[in-house]
């Protein structure tokens, strides 16, 4: 297993385009969370090499929302001068926002369902 979760990583890191070890270690938990999730769901032991670039989005996902959610303060969405004003975003709009945007990335079930086996 920890050489699949290295394998990946690698990927992780080439996607997102970063060069340092400093979030390996949240890379490597995401990683492993969506691997044991694909096993989970399609009731296999060990994850196929075609589904090596799914368990990397899948990792990226589960890192881009823990880090929605983990922010406590939202970005400022409205910023007016007279009388000051600022207006944050909030995690639900953030989260709203990312849910509507269609993205073929987000439509794992229909990838995974070929390779899902009976249980067992």
């Amino acid at each position: 297993m920890e050489e699949l979760i290295a394998i990946l990583l690698v990927k992780l890191k080439k996607v997102k385009g970063i060069s340092d070890n400093e979030s390996d270690d949240v890379f490597s938990f995401a990683i492993e969370t969506a691997v044991g999730d694909i096993l989970d769901y399609c009731h296999i032991e060990e994850l196929p090499e075609r589904l090596y670039n799914t368990a990397v989005m899948m990792a990226i996902d589960i890192v881009n929302e823990t880090a929605v959610t983990a922010n406590v303060e939202g970005e400022a969405k409205d910023i007016k001068e007279g009388d000051m004003s600022i207006t944050k975003e909030t995690k639900l709009d953030v989260l709203k926002a990312m849910s509507e945007l269609p993205s073929f990335t987000r439509n794992y079930k229909r990838t995974l369902n070929s390779h899902r086996q009976l249980a067992r």
